[in-house]
């Protein structure tokens, strides 16, 4: 059984701007999920997306701390949750999400999706064209 290690994967950057480092996706083999480490550094934020498909996420952090937002399909607003390590977010399709760096160093998370990451064309910028 093959491993991966962080070091040996080239940073590149999500459609939301936080740099990520795939782990285990089509590449090596993942039919039914996948998964990468993402940093958004000290003082930063990502963009604020959706996925356009059946694509699942769960974000776990890992190290800092911050603010991710969910904004729910329909809803006038989103949802405000404080993170730190050990925390856990569900990200479920066709919601729109992002996150806030408020701490002093990078706040770094795992990101498991379901199916593996098809490809930068999953994230779009919210809100979705056939939003009113």
């Amino acid at each position: 059984m093959p491993t991966w290690n962080r070091n040996g994967q080239p940073p590149v950057f999500a459609p939301d701007g936080a740099e990520i480092r795939n782990l285990i996706h089509r590449d090596q083999g993942a039919i039914r999920l996948s998964l990468a480490e993402a940093l958004v550094p000290a003082g930063q934020r990502t963009a604020k997306v959706y996925h356009q498909t059946i694509y699942e996420e769960i974000w776990y952090f890992l190290q800092g701390a911050g603010v991710f937002h969910l904004h729910h399909p329909g809803a006038d607003g989103e949802e405000i949750l404080d993170v730190a390590p050990g925390d856990a977010v569900l990200i479920p399709p066709g919601h729109g999400f992002w996150v806030e760096n408020t701490g002093a160093t990078d706040l770094i998370f795992l990101c498991g999706g379901s199916p593996p990451w098809p490809g930068d064309q999953e994230a779009q910028p919210w809100p979705p064209s056939h939003a009113s």
